[in-house]
């Protein structure tokens, strides 16, 4: 029913072949560094699965607009996020470095070192630093603002979580694009609406159209949790068609700001890329929502680059959103800061043994490490530890964390993560 989020490392795995033959190897040679100061628009969507993405492997049409894009720009299909929530993975994009490095581990971590982030730099090089964002959980007061000129929350908190917001968010982002005038210009624009208390949206309906299940207008999420042992296989896939709604309303109005950007002329000289925070869980491992797992529903990501000096095409380089804020330096022909922990995609390649993480300390206690092929999960409360082979197991059924054949590469997984942890207390 659900569509597992790591079956596309290994339906992405043939394509990428065929990419590669054409494009001698599956490095990113289509970032050139540009010398006219391009626009940099981040589109950034929270809650969004990269396997409910059309782009990225899903069979039903939720995402039309996000679909173009991908086929003008360079798609990235094995991206993972160092956290499963918005703060934490906000505040890492921003500043190229893992949570717990800059003090965003926890539900009050507040940003250390913040005018380190992409938006101080920028405005330094003479950028205006814009951000839209309607999540209240990305508010100033936690530090993620550091650098912007315009930090703004659209969110209507009498009605949150239940309001759409996603059409305020385009309002507001082409209200501000209107003031760009000769400077160049970073923009963030955040789209929350997949994130929780999901409904059927009139226009935008995926689910069955003869069921009359309890789920039939949608649930808070708290109702959601209480009723989660009494679902049926019915009412998850009407849960799943809400979320989808969602989706393809946020879809609609990131189309609706791609055609404003064209409209007024900035399209061409804007490099426009497109993520996500994190993923969801609609109850797979038992869960609903986000921050508490490390499982590829929550942490794998969509990641697309579209713009001047962007070659299209297929990457499946194992990357992390810690990268994209080295990625974007190098891209704009600006120094990397010393203290950025990611890498510029441009010097990644497939195969090269990279070890990557993601950790949560919202409420569960977790950090993961994963290579191109394994995870490892450690539950820093309990100290179990889970193991996973995400090309033969892309559903994360099957722990192998006890499996004699496994044992060598669980130890260079917890050596890695042990050493990780020890650098970030």
């Amino acid at each position: 029913m659900f569509a597992p989020a790591s079956f596309l490392r290994a339906a992405l795995a043939v394509s990428v072949g065929a990419w590669a033959i054409t494009a001698c190897t599956p490095k990113v040679e289509g970032l050139a560094g540009m010398s006219s100061r391009p626009n940099v628009l981040i589109v950034l969507l929270d809650g969004a699965r990269a396997d409910h993405l059309g782009c990225f492997g899903y069979p039903l049409e939720t995402t039309p607009h996000m679909d173009t894009l991908a086929r003008d720009g360079l798609r990235f299909s094995d991206v993972v996020t160092p956290s499963p929530w918005s703060r934490p993975a906000f505040a890492s994009l921003i500043t190229g470095r893992y949570p717990s490095s800059i003090g965003m581990g926890g539900e009050a971590g507040q940003l250390a070192d913040g005018d380190l982030g992409l938006a101080s730099l920028l405005r330094s090089k003479g950028y205006a630093t814009w951000a839209v964002l309607s999540h209240p959980f990305l508010n100033p007061t936690s530090g993620v603002g550091e650098g912007f000129d315009q930090f703004r929350l659209v969110v209507d908190r009498t009605v949150w979580p239940k309001g759409l917001s996603a059409s305020l968010v385009t309002d507001a982002v082409l209200e501000q694009l209107d003031e760009a005038g000769s400077r160049p210009f970073f923009m963030v624009a955040h789209y929350a609406d997949p994130l929780h208390d999901w409904a059927p949206i009139q226009g935008f309906e995926f689910g069955d159209p003869q069921y009359a299940g309890p789920l039939e207008g949608g649930l808070g999420m708290s109702d959601l949790q209480r009723g989660r042992r009494n679902w049926t296989e019915a009412d998850l896939a009407e849960l799943c068609s809400h979320y989808d709604s969602e989706l393809a309303y946020v879809d609609t109005q990131v189309g609706r700001l791609l055609a404003g950007l064209t409209d007024s002329g900035l399209r061409t000289n804007t490099l426009i890329v497109l993520t996500s925070t994190h993923g969801m869980q609609l109850f797979d491992h038992g869960g609903l929502g986000d921050s508490q797992s490390l499982h590829d529903e929550l942490i794998h990501v969509p990641l697309l680059l579209v713009g001047p000096g962007v070659e299209p095409g297929l990457n499946e380089v194992g990357a992390s959103l810690i990268d994209l804020a080295p990625t974007l330096c190098e891209y704009l022909d600006l120094a990397v800061p010393d203290v950025m922990e990611g890498t510029p995609i441009q010097a990644l390649t497939v195969g090269r043994g990279r070890i990557l993480f993601s950790e949560t300390d919202r409420i569960r206690r977790r950090r993961a490490a994963m290579d191109e092929r394994h995870k490892v999960i450690l539950d820093l409360d309990s100290g179990d530890l889970s193991m996973f082979d995400l090309i033969e197991d892309p559903d994360e059924a099957h722990d192998l964390a006890d499996n004699p054949e496994f044992l060598g590469h669980r130890a260079l997984l917890e050596a890695a993560l042990e050493r990780f942890m020890d650098s970030n207390d």
